[in-house]
Formats: C-alpha cells, sequence, structure tokens
C-alpha cells in the first residue's frame, strides 16, 4: 500500500460557499441567535443584558460578507437581485442595531432575519438558474413542492430535523430553539 505524496495533500481546499449557499448560512445563524435570545428571554428571571452583543456583531459581519460575496458575483441588476440586496442591507443595519438595544428589542429586531436571507437566497439561486437557462448537462435536482417546501421550513427554524436512529429522518413542527 502506497501513501499519497504530501504536496498533493496541501492543495485539495474546499471551495468557497456560493452567495446562495452563503445566504442559507445566513439564515441558519439568525435562526440561532434569535433561538438563544428566546431561551435567555424565557427560560429565566434574570438575564445578562449584554448577552446578545457578541452574537449580534457577528451576524452583522456575516450578513455585510454575504452582501460583498453576492456583490462580488456582478450579477445583471434585475428586480429580484436587488431587492435581496436591499434586504440584505436591512438585516445588516439591524444586525448592528441590535447591540445598542435591550435583549426584547433586539429579539423583536432579528425576528424575520431567517424569513428574509432564505426569501434572498431564493430569489438570487432563481436569478441565477434563469441566466444559465437549461444546461442539458447538468442533472434534473429539482425538488418536490413538499421536498421544497419541508427544505424551506427547515431554514426558517420552523421545524427541526433530527435522527433519532441511523437511516431514518424525524420532521418536528416546533420552533428550533
Amino acid at each position: 500500500m502506497t501513501t499519497p505524496p504530501v504536496e498533493g495533500l496541501l492543495f485539495e481546499v474546499p471551495a468557497p460557499p456560493t452567495s446562495v449557499e452563503r445566504l442559507l448560512l445566513l439564515a441558519d445563524q439568525y435562526t440561532r441567535h434569535n433561538d438563544m435570545l428566546d431561551l435567555h428571554l424565557h427560560t429565566s428571571t434574570y438575564y445578562e443584558p449584554d448577552a446578545h452583543i457578541a452574537s449580534a456583531r457577528r451576524l452583522a459581519s456575516a450578513t455585510r460578507t454575504a452582501l460583498q460575496a453576492l456583490t462580488n458575483e456582478r450579477l445583471y441588476e434585475s428586480p429580484e437581485v436587488a431587492d435581496a440586496t436591499v434586504r440584505l442591507q436591512q438585516l445588516a443595519f439591524l444586525s448592528t442595531a441590535c447591540t445598542d438595544q435591550p435583549l426584547p428589542m433586539a429579539r423583536a429586531l432579528t425576528a424575520l432575519a431567517p424569513e428574509a436571507a432564505v426569501e434572498s437566497a431564493v430569489r438570487i439561486a432563481g436569478e441565477i438558474r434563469r441566466r444559465r437557462g437549461s444546461a442539458t448537462d447538468v442533472p434534473d435536482l429539482h425538488l418536490t413542492a413538499t421536498q421544497d417546501l419541508a427544505l424551506q421550513e427547515i431554514a426558517r427554524g420552523h421545524v427541526v430535523a433530527t435522527t433519532p436512529r441511523a437511516g431514518t429522518t424525524s420532521i418536528s413542527g416546533t420552533p428550533a430553539c
């Protein structure tokens, strides 16, 4: 048995996420942030007033990074791309504003952020797909309406997908808290 040369392993770096993947990851980050705030607000009579500031700063930075990645793609300016860009700018502003607000108000400012990030990802993906047309060498990876709805609900944090046993997946309709 031979081992691969060491220099071959030095260049195996994963590709950076696409803009759409970045936006879906951003939706996940906002969902986790909101879940953390909900736990602080609903499980304790006393919470640290500044508990959310570091998370809000990371979210604002991640949102600006996603916005910059989208800008760097130089997509043709369409209403879908413009709406997604404006919405991301609003999310960055709201996340930054969270750092100056008490915990309940900070939670209200990011309440709709996961849905906005998913909606922006859908708009950008649709625009990219529309521009590429229907390539014959691309496999058909279309989701059924039910699969699409389930993935969107999971991305928004409305349901939780778990794997209780190997090979099975369970979906619960409770909020991801």
